[in-house]
């Protein structure tokens, strides 16, 4: 049965409504900023008492300025510290998938150089961690899917996926979605739906924007099946989101009272 979450947006109230009517779960995304932790145990009791029958949680965590393969280890101490907290914070939660970026920026290091010092700090940092909790690194700059294939099987842990953001890929990069999702195929563990036109990334409604989410979700379906979908549009995109891919035929509607029962 395939997943479809909503993600708030960093607008928990508003979003939730739709999550719990539709019988759908939530990707958390009010802790992307970690500069103010004095906010967090606050807004931890608050959004824990409201998901109590949110059958799905995921939580995305800190991303400005992180860099887990940087060649100087305070910077990547420092991104440690902001992903471990961002990990906290999730298991607090009872979130079990978190998105953190992949976080290369094209030409500043090369490839063969920052893959390493990557993949050797993932293997460090997921030293301890919950068997059951699962992380999805998502493409922001990336040019193409390449070094994301050569981190995650360097890394080689069954807790480390891909999250393919199909609106970064369409806007960041010039290869096309459809190659990503061939080259990637089953290491889709996780996706972020949204539309633009090519120009910036605009987290517009399906249809609203010119990616052919046709073809992207036929794809989806034959090479990464498992993968869980997640709508990550501007709040007032998410129903129309949701209804299209419904009107499409990829969520049916046994599929929705199914999710909204279990």
């Amino acid at each position: 049965m395939k997943r479809i979450i909503i993600s708030d947006n960093d607008d928990f109230d508003a979003v939730l409504p739709f999550c719990l009517s539709e019988g759908l779960g939530i990707e958390l995304q009010s802790f992307w900023n970690p500069t103010q932790p004095e906010l967090y145990p606050a807004r931890i009791e608050y959004q824990l008492a409201k998901i109590k029958t949110i059958n799905f949680v995921a939580f995305h965590g800190p991303f400005g300025d992180l860099n887990c393969g940087s060649y100087d280890p305070m910077i990547q101490e420092v991104s440690r510290d902001r992903m471990l907290l961002g990990y906290q914070t999730a298991c607090k939660l009872n979130a079990t998938h978190i998105v953190f970026h992949h976080g290369y920026v094209p030409h500043t290091s090369p490839p063969k150089n920052w893959t390493p010092r990557f993949a050797q700090f993932w293997k460090s940092f997921l030293v301890g961690k919950l068997e059951n909790v699962f992380f999805h690194l998502e493409n922001m700059l990336e040019l193409s899917p390449d070094i994301m294939i050569e981190t995650i099987d360097t890394i080689s842990d069954r807790r480390i996926s891909a999250c393919l953001d199909v609106g970064h890929a369409h806007c960041n990069s010039a290869t096309p979605i459809l190659n990503w999702i061939e080259k990637l195929g089953n290491r889709i563990g996780y996706v972020h739906i949204h539309d633009n036109d090519g120009t910036s990334d605009q987290h517009l409604a399906i249809g609203e924007g010119n990616i052919p989410f046709n073809d992207i979700c036929n794809a989806l379906n034959e090479q990464s099946p498992d993968a869980i979908w997640t709508i990550e549009t501007q709040t007032s995109g998410i129903k129309k989101s949701y209804d299209w891919l419904m009107q499409n035929g990829f969520v049916s509607k046994e599929l929705k009272e199914r999710t909204k029962t279990s």
